[in-house]
């Protein structure tokens, strides 16, 4: 008899899932089942799941049915419950938008769903970034969503200085990006974001360390998240949130999700004409270059390299662009 080839740790892993699925499904199956209810997802723990009733307001802990795609926060999803409340995810509902980023071994993931504003939020410890916030807005210009950037602890005058911050942020701000300066330390900026936010389906994403959980627990101070202090040695961040998790306001239909920090955001998903679209400033000179297959880095007759020499492009900003497709072609 041949020997079977032993299970790779994936494989393992994709079993045992699946074994354990069958055996959720079919206990809470035992049970009588609710009717089915319309919910809405705010935060995802491997195959299971939390869902509000947003009739009971009640928060139920629920399994996902097999083949049910990638459920996240900010999906509005068929559940039914049992007498025990628990419940079980039989079917995700049409999204009109979604936010994903590549990951290392799971392909492109989807962040969150059915949202119409993304708060960029950066901060001058750890390092402010120029070159990430870029990418985060080209992310965003992609997906087709609103965005604004959150310039947290802005009560780090000092930082702001020695790195021209306030220089950087009036770049964009004349590109039309709104900014919001916020200081959880000093409590300003804040009631401006809630103002903004309550009435919004919005997502906080950025660099590990920058302060989204703490801005989370100034907008809902019942909800108290944990935070890490960013050593002023390495100064990077730590990562404290693990799980994307959406807070309801409570007078309004609006919610925000506090998503895990990255240190870096991978846009390598992206085609190149797309990250070329991403620079918003670009999008009157092309179609104008001598060559159609112009890639703006270094070609003769470049339209935006012109604009470039004559300043109506900010060197700074093509020079991210530079990277960041020097980047992708190194994939």
């Amino acid at each position: 008899m041949a020997k079977r080839d032993k299970l790779t740790k994936n494989q393992q892993r994709q079993v045992a899932k699946q074994q354990t699925q069958r055996l959720t499904e079919k206990a809470i199956q035992l049970d009588e089942l609710s009717e089915p209810k319309e919910g809405l997802l705010i935060s995802r723990y491997g195959e299971q799941a939390d869902v509000l009733d947003p009739e009971s307001k009640q928060t139920f802990r629920c399994y996902l049915r097999q083949n049910l795609g990638a459920p996240v926060p900010g999906d509005n999803v068929s559940f039914r419950i049992d007498n025990q409340n628990q419940g079980i995810i039989e079917a995700i509902f049409e999204r009109t938008s979604l936010l994903e980023r590549p990951t290392r071994h799971q392909g492109v993931k989807p962040i969150v769903a059915n949202i119409d504003h993304i708060y960029i939020v950066i901060a001058p410890l750890p390092d402010f970034s120029s070159i990430l916030l870029d990418r985060y807005l080209i992310a965003v210009h992609n997906s087709g969503i609103d965005c604004t950037i959150v310039a947290n602890k802005w009560d780090l005058t000092n930082e702001i200085e020695s790195q021209e911050i306030d220089a950087f942020l009036k770049v964009y701000q004349n590109l039309g990006y709104p900014i919001l300066k916020t200081s959880t330390k000093q409590e300003t900026g804040i009631d401006q974001l809630a103002s903004l936010a309550k009435n919004q389906r919005a997502i906080l994403v950025g660099q590990s360390g920058v302060g989204k959980s703490s801005l989370i627990n100034q907008l809902f101070p019942e909800q108290q998240r944990a935070v890490q202090v960013v050593s002023e040695n390495s100064r990077l961040g730590q990562h404290t949130t693990t799980s994307s998790q959406l807070f309801m306001f409570e007078d309004s239909k609006g919610f925000i999700v506090d998503s895990p920090g990255v240190r870096d955001f991978n846009i390598s998903h992206l085609e190149p004409q797309s990250i070329i679209e991403g620079y918003i400033e670009f999008q009157p000179y092309l179609g104008l270059c001598k060559f159609r297959n112009c890639q703006h880095i270094n070609e003769p007759a470049c339209e935006i390299l012109k604009a470039v020499e004559s300043q109506n492009i900010e060197r700074l900003r093509w020079q991210n662009y530079c990277k960041i497709m020097t980047d992708l072609s190194q994939i």
